[in-house]
């Protein structure tokens, strides 16, 4: 008589385990999406509002450059921008002092080199 017991295989004992753990997984991952494409339309305002920072600090200096104070345009609600166009400088830019320390090394001397580079003799008696 042959008695058959009957044999389980690994794949077997972990398909419920793997299961559980993709079933997790899943639920887990369905808040990705929306995150992602909250992500991107992000990115793609934040693009946006430094192009316009650019942009209106170019028109605000235009506005300077064609006779308007920073108070009269103060007063019609436009305020300093945060980044201007690159040019000159501003006025109340404070100016740094030369320095009064040698930019170039001394020269060496030659009678210091040649003194140190030969040998000194030892007297003979």
């Amino acid at each position: 008589m042959t008695e058959s017991t009957p044999q389980t295989s690994a794949t077997d004992a972990e398909s419920p385990m793997v299961a559980a753990a993709q079933k997790l997984l899943n639920d887990r991952m369905g808040v990705i999406p929306p995150l992602a494409q909250t992500l991107a339309r992000r990115k793609h305002l934040e693009q946006l509002v430094s192009d316009n920072e650019r942009e209106y600090g170019t028109l605000y200096a235009d506005a300077q450059a064609a006779g308007w104070s920073a108070e009269e345009l103060a007063q019609m609600g436009a305020t300093e921008p945060t980044l201007r166009p690159p040019g000159r400088p501003r006025k109340n830019r404070v100016r740094r002092q030369p320095s009064t320390a040698p930019t170039t090394p001394a020269p060496r001397t030659p009678e210091l080199s040649e003194s140190q580079s030969e040998p000194q003799a030892s007297p003979t008696t």
